[in-house]
């Protein structure tokens, strides 16, 4: 206070001079001032904000703890549980229990459910704004089974049918305590009303209490314990709070894409203003920005008019440096208090850093000095002492060098502005010489007055265990995709040959119709081991399957195009499909077959020609018209072939025509 009155008097005695400097002193204090004075309402705001949000996952993150410890929940304990929670969170519009239910279950879930709530069904939206439908089939399901309260809730709605309300249910399920989710409408049934928007905090719920490790997380969840807020109940306190400051309050979802998802006026916020104030809050597992924008003439409106008024008016010089003096004490309070808050977050973020096991990072890039905590060094088996001193280069070498490449080109995106962060995941070298796998992510904060990028920080987090799941997964799909190559082999294949089997023979012969229509000339030859049975009895069935073998190995040998093909259409009967652009090439392609058969030169005593021969029929069209059908192929061929047998056996009969399937013959064709 002496000081304070020493002051007035100094300016007393100045006079004008004084004034003229106190003018140009508080205008200065009046733009700090109103800076500051943003800053500690825009500090309570965003308190506020996070505040009502962490109540309600706190609240949620208890009830799920007491839930997980509880084996069998029913309707009248969630009634009483709900009651209870709704009442202390008064946030909450709703408090869903949802169970995990795998498919295969659903039917005996429903039936269970059916006999506490008559009625019980799993059902899921058909269409937006449409009717619920029967859920459709998904790995497993998440209805709403209980609900507090149950008024127009959303008994029965299988929240597994949209992936992106799945998003943060699954991080929750992973991490271990509940996560927001992004604003949706909230489902209710019943009668039509207005479609409010809102956001869901899942807590996990386990059948033991907190598995150590999310793959154990993963094994014991038994469901969610949800809780619905309604985005203007959440945001009532916050717009009041800024409404009495003289600001407009818009909310980001930084998880989004920065997607606007609050105004407390209609619209979004037009353009940038140097008075608007950013705020980041991290609340639930979700980063949310929220932008505090004053009104005209809400800051500042008084301390602009009075360095005026001392300027004009000496006389009032001791009234304006005493309030000058006054307001500076109040500043002065005010930057304590916000130091204080300050210092709170930085506790905050110091505690979110130890709960994520995440590795810090400040690279300066000027003096490639890179500033790293102690668990960025653990992580690699190191003690930052033994890295020390740590650069760029010191990372450079202990990057995985097939992943160095990728990681500098996301660098050097981020540094022309082409992405808004940096984010690279990469291999680096453990002090026992395995590899670490590391998600780094961060951005740049500081750059020179030319844009050049000064530092950079970020965090370190090890997600080697992710990397060894999404490799299982891999090899899994690989080995999964071979042996459905390998089974529709067998479907079309004989055992025994090799040859395609009858099944497949009538889509052979459909898309060797498909091509004759396009000017290709089509052929079936069928074929018939001569004197088999006889074979099988004087040699042994191992040798009459040797025999078959031989058989499809010389007429695969024989075959002229990729589109002809080989078929085993009964014991020790075969086909063979191909092209031929005319009659004449036909019957020499089948001569050729029947001659590789010759000279095979298999011995059989019990046949007049002492070797292995076949009886072969040949049908074949020049140019078939869409009424030749697979089936009128086959009985032509074997027509064909019984007329060879009926012949003498070892001879070729040939079936040829013109057009059709018979319509127009070629002369002499037999």
């Amino acid at each position: 206070m002496f000081v304070d009155a020493a002051l007035v008097a100094l300016v007393l005695m100045v006079g004008l001079a004084g004034s003229l400097g106190a003018y140009r002193l508080l205008s200065l204090k009046a733009l700090a001032q109103e800076r500051e004075q943003l800053n500690a309402m825009g500090q309570r705001v965003a308190g506020t904000f996070e505040h009502r949000l962490m109540r309600i996952v706190e609240a949620l993150q208890a009830a799920g703890r007491m839930l997980s410890a509880q084996p069998e929940l029913t309707h009248e304990q969630f009634m009483r549980y709900g009651s209870g929670l709704v009442a202390d969170a008064s946030l909450l519009a709703l408090l869903e229990w949802q169970p995990i239910v795998p498919h295969e279950q659903l039917a005996e879930f429903e039936r269970r459910a059916a006999r506490e709530q008559p009625g019980y069904r799993v059902l899921e939206p058909g269409r937006p704004g449409g009717d619920l439908v029967a859920a459709q089939a998904r790995e497993f399901h998440l209805p709403v089974h209980y609900s507090w309260p149950e008024d127009d809730a959303a008994i029965g709605v299988d929240m597994a049918f949209d992936p992106r309300r799945m998003r943060s249910k699954l991080l929750a399920r992973d991490a271990g305590f509940p996560m927001a989710s992004e604003v949706f409408p909230v489902i209710r049934r019943g009668p039509p009303a207005d479609i409010r928007s809102g956001i869901a905090v899942s807590a996990p719920v386990y059948r033991t209490p907190r598995p150590p490790s999310p793959e154990a997380r993963r094994r014991e969840l038994r469901g969610f314990l949800a809780g619905v807020v309604e985005l203007p109940t959440l945001m009532a306190e916050v717009v009041r709070l800024a409404d009495a400051s003289g600001l407009d309050v818009f909310v980001f979802d930084q998880q989004e894409a920065n997607k606007l998802i609050y105004a407390s006026r209609t619209g979004e916020p037009s353009g940038s203003n140097e008075r608007d104030l950013t705020l980041s809050v991290d609340a639930g597992g979700r980063p949310w920005q929220l932008l505090l924008r004053p009104r005209p003439g809400a800051l500042g409106a008084e301390a602009d008019r009075t360095p005026l008024a001392v300027l004009v008016a000496g006389s009032l010089a001791t009234l304006l440096v005493a309030l000058a003096v006054a307001r500076s004490v109040i500043v002065r309070r005010r930057l304590e208090r916000t130091e204080a808050v300050l210092a709170e977050d930085r506790q905050h973020l110091s505690n979110v850093i130890d709960g994520t096991a995440a590795g810090t990072w400040d690279w300066h890039l000027d003096s490639d000095r890179l500033v790293v905590n102690e668990r960025w060094a653990q992580m690699l088996g190191y003690t930052r002492a033994e890295l020390e001193p740590v650069t760029g280069k010191t990372w450079e070498g202990l990057c995985h060098a097939g992943d160095l490449v990728e990681a500098k080109e996301s660098l050097k995106r981020h540094f022309g502005g082409q992405e808004e962060r940096y984010a690279a995941e990469f291999r680096m070298r453990h002090a026992d010489g395995h590899w670490v796998w590391v998600q780094s992510s961060g951005r740049v904060f500081e750059r020179s007055a030319d844009g050049r990028p000064l530092r950079l920080a970020g965090t370190h987090l090890d997600i080697s265990h992710r990397k060894a799941h999404e490799r299982r997964l891999h090899d899994d799909a690989r080995a999964l995709e071979a042996a459905n190559r390998q089974l529709r082999d067998l479907a079309i294949q004989d055992a025994l040959t090799g040859a395609f089997n009858r099944r497949h023979f009538d889509a052979v012969c459909l898309a060797a119709l498909d091509d004759a229509r396009h000017g290709r000339g089509v052929g079936l030859c069928m074929l018939d081991v001569d004197h088999f049975k006889a074979y099988n009895d004087r040699y042994g069935h191992q040798a009459g399957d040797a025999v078959l073998r031989a058989f499809v190995l010389t007429l695969k040998n024989g075959l002229m195009r990729s589109t002809d093909a080989v078929f085993r259409l009964g014991g020790e009967e075969f086909g063979v499909i191909f092209s031929a652009p005319s009659a004449a090439a036909a019957r020499q392609f089948v001569g050729r077959l029947s001659a590789a058969v010759h000279e095979l030169a298999l011995p059989h005593e019990d046949s007049p020609h002492r070797i292995v021969t076949a009886s072969f029929g040949l049908a074949w069209w020049g140019a078939p018209t869409p009424q030749l059908t697979p089936e009128a192929m086959y009985a032509t061929a074997d027509e064909a072939l019984y007329a060879a047998k009926r012949a003498g056996r070892d001879q070729i009969v040939t079936r040829c025509f013109l057009v059709g399937d018979g319509e127009v013959a070629v002369p002499g064709g037999t």
